[in-house]
């Protein structure tokens, strides 16, 4: 059938329409003489623009890196934060999907369709597992605004049903702001043998023995800003690296394990109050702060058997190499930046999207990292393997509590230890004022932020998809001077029914057991200025404050469209059931 040529010129006006997300202005007659051009001009940014980085691990605690008090090596990570910004009163979501989509668009995850991780979509608006056309992120903005913009790493914002190659790639990394991807879709991936899409195609790694994803994130983000730098020097570039580290599987190099030989034989409970202290000499934490009890979920390091306290303690060792070889690799980058001399007006943001992670129990997985089957003893055989391609290994639940100190609990509770994560911020050129910032952050007043600094404001509509209006605050007077007032007094989270609400240093948390009713949670009270770990709940003290905060989190639940509340649904249900178990070993 042949199509009328009129009509083949009709669809190819509407795809370059379409392609330029702007629409024809000029004037068309019959010849030029009666016809005014409209060209398509390609979009400067900003004069004097930054460059701009993001850099996400993957359930690290606030207590892992060095510069927050762990004996973990940091050196690189340790250097941006002593010549930048370091903040003790960050919050990201406690899991991560919620964390990236807020990350992105600078508003709550529920408001833009992420309440928890993709691909459980229950039925409401909040529960899509896909970022809303109506929140455009800072890719999408800067890409439009004249920057290069890149994602290595993991992205993990896409529905199940797009994880294919005959799949739709709406939500797809380079349909959604990025001009170059390379990294993995979904939540984890082997660091040996990705789950590997370079752009738009799915890819097999290379068959190197000495191949390592997060080596080669880097690598592929330095040729590609390399790239820029040569042939593109005026065009500044946004760079999104979301390492896979360190969540599981724990893989790295067996020379960075052994270095930590014998260094956690202590025990997860000795960590914890190691870091306490040297947090407290570091004035990352105050002085009075109290280390709150162990979890009663998690055993006591002196009730373990030798053989457990062998295994468990090289299960560490392992995921301190494993930070240890991500540092490393955040150092080629900053490497790289100062030998093309672009380093001094590079803005870098560097957090974690949640706390350690529980998920593997108390005896931690070994061959898989949500479903291991070797008792203790047959990991004790294989020691040999753990952290090499035989494996893929997460750490146990103790470990979670220490990689999290000083608070209590982990990834995927709404206290401290969930959300409370380390965040650095490096500018040289524009912060003059470095050091310590105490005031209370939350991700989603990260991108507000970059838009703050680059005089870029948000468009109304996006590809003609009227936008939901920023939720962050920018965080411009906080970088400016530690004595800044915080940019926002209330922030609420919620994660499968676990809910909690700050409001004006008080934060309410109520933990969720699934199957049970919401009106038989308990609701704990903790006064942050007073109780920086929430080492002492006031909820019997000041009944009538509890009152208000649980009023007012139901007050910004509905304003950000968290409603209904709901539980974990399918395997996630089954997963989070194992994880609650109290000591059944």
């Amino acid at each position: 059938m042949k199509i009328p040529l009129t009509t083949l010129l009709l669809l190819v006006i509407h795809s370059t329409l379409f392609a330029a997300s702007k629409p024809f202005e000029g004037v068309i007659g019959r010849t030029a003489a009666d016809s005014k051009p409209d060209p398509l001009l390609e979009t400067n940014a900003p004069e004097g623009a930054p460059n701009v980085i993001y850099i996400v691990l993957d359930d690290t605690g606030f207590g892992d890196l060095g510069c927050y008090g762990s004996i973990v090596s940091t050196p690189h990570m340790d250097a941006l934060a002593e010549n930048g910004l370091q903040f003790n009163n960050f919050h990201s979501k406690s899991v991560c999907s919620p964390t990236r989509a807020s990350l992105l668009t600078g508003r709550n995850a529920h408001t833009v369709g992420m309440k928890e991780l993709p691909g459980n979509d229950q039925g409401y608006p909040h529960t899509r597992g896909q970022v809303t056309a109506a929140a455009a992120n800072i890719a999408q903005i800067l890409q439009r605004n004249g920057y290069s913009t890149m994602l290595a790493g993991k992205w993990h914002l896409v529905p199940r049903t797009q994880l294919s190659d005959a799949a739709d790639r709406t939500h797809w990394p380079l349909q959604k702001g990025f001009d170059r991807f390379h990294g993995f879709l979904s939540g984890w991936s082997d660091q040996y043998r990705p789950n590997l899409v370079i752009d738009n195609r799915n890819a097999t790694p290379p068959e190197d023995p000495m191949y390592h994803f997060s080596e080669d994130i880097v690598t592929q983000s330095i040729d590609h800003l390399r790239s820029n730098l040569n042939k593109r020097p005026e065009r500044p570039f946004f760079l999104y690296l979301a390492f896979g580290a360190v969540h599981s599987p724990i893989q790295v190099p067996k020379s960075y394990i052994e270095k930590y030989r014998g260094k956690f034989d202590e025990g997860w409970d000795s960590v914890r109050g190691r870091r306490l202290r040297r947090q407290i000499e570091l004035g990352i934490v105050p002085s009075d702060t109290e280390l709150p009890p162990r979890n009663p979920e998690d055993p006591s390091w002196a009730d373990l058997s030798q053989v457990e306290k062998e295994v468990f303690s090289r299960f560490m060792e392992a995921y301190a190499g494993f930070l240890e070889h991500t540092d490393d690799q955040i150092g080629r980058l900053v490497e790289f930046l100062k030998s093309r001399s672009v380093m001094e007006d590079t803005l870098i943001v560097l957090i974690s999207d949640n706390g350690g992670a529980p998920e593997a129990g108390i005896e931690g997985n070994f061959e898989h990292p949500y479903s291991g089957t070797l008792t203790v003893e047959q990991m004790h055989e294989r020691l040999d393997d753990l952290g090499s391609r035989k494996s893929q290994p997460q750490y146990q639940r103790g470990w979670a509590m220490a990689s999290s100190a000083p608070f209590k609990y982990y990834k995927l509770w709404p206290f401290n230890g969930g959300v409370r994560t380390p965040m650095i911020v490096s500018w040289p050129n524009e912060i003059r004022k470095t050091g310590l910032r105490e005031q209370f952050v939350d991700v989603i007043d990260i991108t507000p932020t970059v838009l703050d600094y680059l005089n870029i404001e948000t468009p109304e509509h996006f590809d003609g998809v009227r936008q939901i209006p920023l939720q962050g605050k920018s965080l411009r007077g906080v970088f400016e001077s530690a004595n800044a007032p915080a940019p926002r007094d209330t922030q609420f989270f919620e994660l499968w029914g676990s809910r909690s609400i700050y409001h004006k240093g008080w934060k309410a948390v109520a933990f969720h057991k699934a199957g049970t009713s919401f009106e038989e949670d308990l609701w704990e009270l903790y006064y942050q200025p007073e109780d920086f770990a929430e080492a002492k709940n006031l909820a019997n003290d000041h009944p009538d404050k509890l009152k208000e905060l649980q009023a007012l989190w139901w007050s910004e639940a509905e304003k950000n469209g968290a409603l209904p509340l709901l539980e974990a649904q399918g395997g996630r249900k089954r997963s989070y059931d194992q994880i609650l178990r109290a000591n059944e070993r």
